[in-house]
């Protein structure tokens, strides 16, 4: 195994180990992680507004302490409601007692209940085990145990720890909600200077992409951020007005309820649900109440879910949904529901890493929404399968998304050029070249037919293959694009040699050649066929397709084939197209031919 294999096994594995390493210290020491998490998403959702205050000249100070106060504000504003409006619920409970007790005795009563048989049945099966249990204990001689004397000691430490245990429950969230506000306004104080470390400390020759990454991290988790808040406080909006009609006391209650819980992705609207549910089924006599709740609930969230959040989140996240599920069950087995409250956030942060660290890339090819493989790779892996069907299929769905010559551009381009590089290192062989070839052929030649459209000029553009049997199937393509835009194209065969296709092109005399060609060997054939094509026809335009990609190697292409005569060089069949239909509507158009005079008799 040499050098390169080993750093190939090894990479792998190290990455595996820091993210195992990584996810242990995740887990371990999440009372420290938890409030700097919190505390940075919040400072990316207060950070518009910073920003906005400093625009209006109250400096960074005096615009994060106005920030600082009004989300202050406003939480405890939301807290004091919430409480006050649980208060009230708690007071109004003992009311409806007696319709609860009428409720759950109907249904005791009723002989036939599935419930009273569901709890029956489970009872009866747990009596028949605990007997079963019985007759299998031996029997034993139990001596009889002398009391023992108990006696409670108070103690201060006594009193205050359980003191402490009684508030602990309200002590500990208030707490973590002061720290985290904190360093919130810190963070915020700290704005430029802040970014500043970050980028001095992992982006060391590399600034740009570590500033990218930055922009792009705090653009995508600000946009998704304030869509949640304003799809949530939506929906619960939905539900306090649509209670507050149905009849459901403390109304306003239930839809900050609603909107909290919704925070929580996929099961937070159900269990909001569920309360108001029961409660509905406590203190109204009928069924009318609960099941209007039920449909409350069913038509706001299949609405705010199918709508109103691909509206407003559209491509925010950039994530795949398969990966947003994951990365649920993940960051909830690592903290639990905090862990699904900020799932989303951190899969995107993961998401923009991969995006631009190469060590991660696998991140952004695992859990980014763009496809795992582009078209053309697609369309070559099921030409090597040799199955024409779905190739077939690949080409279609290109062209009906976009239109023909993107198809050809994005997939079948990539395709020969894939085959080519294959076919030249040997790993394709000369059957496989063929057969793919044959099929390639064969889709274009079945794609629907082009509209009529009238001719633009009656001399036609002649297309000529560099080289291969790739470069002709190019060229029929660029053909079937300029015939659907009105322009007569006559294509020669690869089968002729270079001097046979000069000497068709000096018999037709046509005033536009283009020359076909992809990467390879094909590049040395044009670049000979177009000097010889420009000593024999001087005064033709002669544009190269020169199929690849347009990077530095294209560019210097293009000037060693500008100096043997080409005019026009371009990489793809759009540029290619738009230059030759560009040609034919400013050629003049071609005399008809006069009527052959009579003979004489």
């Amino acid at each position: 195994m040499d050098h390169s294999e080993r750093k190939n096994l090894t990479e792998p594995l190290l990455i595996l180990a820091l993210f195992i390493a990584a996810a242990a210290a995740l887990r371990l020491a999440q009372e420290f992680f938890l409030p700097l998490v919190f505390a940075g998403l919040l400072s990316f959702l207060l950070s518009p507004l910073v920003r906005r205050l400093e625009r209006w000249r109250l400096g960074r100070v005096g615009a994060v302490l106005v920030t600082a106060a009004l989300a202050v504000v406003l939480i405890g504003g939301l807290t004091y409601l919430v409480t006050s409006q649980f208060l009230d619920l708690a007071r109004s409970l003992p009311k409806y007692r007696t319709n609860l007790i009428a409720r759950v005795t109907a249904l005791k009563t009723q002989a036939n209940n599935p419930l009273r048989l569901a709890v029956q049945t489970v009872s009866d099966v747990t009596a028949a085990l605990n007997k079963q249990e019985e007759k299998s204990e031996p029997t034993t001689v139990v001596e009889e145990a002398r009391p023992l004397r108990v006696e409670v000691i108070q103690s201060a430490n006594g009193s205050i720890g359980m003191l402490l245990g009684v508030l602990w429950p309200v002590i500990a969230p208030l707490a973590n909600t002061f720290v985290v506000m904190i360093i919130v306004i810190f963070m915020l104080l700290a704005g430029g200077d802040l970014r500043d470390r970050i980028i001095h400390l992992m982006g060391r020759g590399r600034l740009r992409v570590t500033t990218q990454a930055l922009d792009e991290v705090g653009l995508r988790i600000s946009r998704y951020l304030r869509a949640q808040l304003i799809v949530n406080a939506s929906f619960g909006l939905a539900i306090g007005v649509g209670l507050y009609f149905i009849g459901l006391p403390n109304a306003v209650f239930w839809g900050l309820l609603g909107a909290v819980l919704r925070f929580l992705p996929y099961v937070g609207a159900w269990i909001a649900a569920a309360l108001p549910l029961a409660l509905s089924m406590a203190i109204f006599p009928t069924w009318t109440q609960p099941l209007l709740t039920v449909v409350l609930f069913v038509v706001v969230e299949l609405t705010v879910a199918n709508f109103i959040e691909p509206w407003l989140y559209g491509g925010a996240t950039e994530i795949s949904p398969l990966a947003v599920i994951v990365s649920a069950l993940f960051w909830t087995w690592l903290w639990g529901g905090v862990g699904l409250v900020l799932a989303t956030p951190l899969t995107v942060c993961l998401a923009v890493a991969g995006k631009y660290l190469p060590d991660l890339a696998f991140l952004d090819l695992l859990i980014g929404d763009k496809p795992s493989i582009v078209p053309g790779d697609r369309l070559y892996q099921r030409l090597l399968a040799q199955n024409a069907d779905e190739a077939s299929d690949i080409v279609e769905q290109c062209t009906r998304e976009e239109n023909a010559l993107a198809a050809f551009d994005e997939a079948v381009l990539p395709a020969l050029r894939n085959i080519e590089a294959d076919y030249r290192s040997g790993v394709l062989s000369d059957g496989g070249r063929a057969d793919a070839f044959q099929i390639l052929r064969q889709i274009i030649a079945d794609l629907p037919e082009p509209p009529a459209a009238s001719v633009l000029t009656g001399v036609p553009i002649l297309c000529i293959p560099a080289s291969h049997e790739g470069d002709e199937i190019a060229a029929l393509m660029l053909a079937q694009a300029l015939e659907q835009a009105g322009v007569a194209v006559t294509v020669l065969s690869s089968n002729l040699l270079a001097a046979e296709s000069v000497e068709r092109a000096a018999a037709l005399g046509p005033s536009t050649i283009c020359i076909s060609s992809l990467p390879g060997a094909s590049i040395i054939a044009a670049r000979a066929l177009c000097k010889r094509l420009r000593a024999r026809l001087p005064l033709a335009r002669i544009i190269i397709g020169l199929w690849q990609p347009d990077d530095e190697e294209f560019t210097a292409r293009r000037e060693r084939l500008g100096k043997v005569g080409a005019d026009q060089i371009y990489p793809d069949l759009r540029r290619v197209a738009a230059a030759l239909i560009e040609v034919a509507a400013c050629a003049p158009p071609r005399p008809a031919e006069a009527p052959a005079a009579p003979v004489a008799s």
